[in-house]
């Protein structure tokens, strides 16, 4: 038992810093990058998928409304960690029997990932700083950089982030990246 116990600290540690790296790679703007075309609508439905089954348990209710083909120049690996993370905010930081829509869908040369949650949205301490490195809500048992690895990976890309209020409470993050040639044409 200690010894699984010492392998799981060790893993999230490795995840710690990788992340870090990550993010400081990415401010340097020397975050390696494999673009490729991806169709950014299979990756959302796929992790959806897997995080279905921890949603449920949470009695989290899913709803998705997702573009068919929306194409992006993107690293494949980069945006599954992206999307992992925040779907992962959503189990980590919502009360049980919250309400989760995720919208995927390209506008003027965008493709815009929308996560809305009806939770307690934001601390209005951290509201405008939630993309920086470190900053986190004060009863979060995270390390504060699963947002600003998103915000780092997507500004990488060309594109960027945004959080807002939902109207009538909870959070809304919205993510942009550039879609792909093949998506334009």
């Amino acid at each position: 038992d200690s010894v699984g116990e010492a392998i799981e600290h060790l893993d999230r540690l490795l995840q710690l810093l990788n992340t870090t790296l990550d993010l400081a790679e990415a401010e340097a703007g020397a975050l390696h990058i494999d673009r490729g075309p991806v169709d950014f609508s299979d990756v959302v439905r796929q992790l959806v998928d897997i995080y279905q089954p921890a949603m449920a348990e949470r009695h989290h209710v899913v709803t998705t409304d997702l573009q068919e083909r929306v194409v992006v120049d993107a690293d494949i690996t980069l945006l599954n960690r992206l999307v992992s993370n925040l779907l992962e905010n959503e189990l980590t930081h919502l009360p049980t029997g919250c309400r989760v829509t995720i919208r995927l869908y390209s506008h003027q040369g965008s493709a815009l990932l929308v996560v809305e949650d009806n939770g307690p949205g934001f601390p209005a301490d951290i509201e405008g700083q939630v993309f920086k490195r470190f900053v986190k809500g004060q009863h979060s048992p995270g390390h504060g950089l699963g947002l600003a690895f998103v915000d780092a990976v997507a500004q990488a890309h060309g594109g960027g982030t945004q959080v807002s209020e939902r109207p009538g409470g909870g959070a809304v993050v919205t993510l942009s990246l550039p879609v792909s040639a093949l998506q334009a044409a």
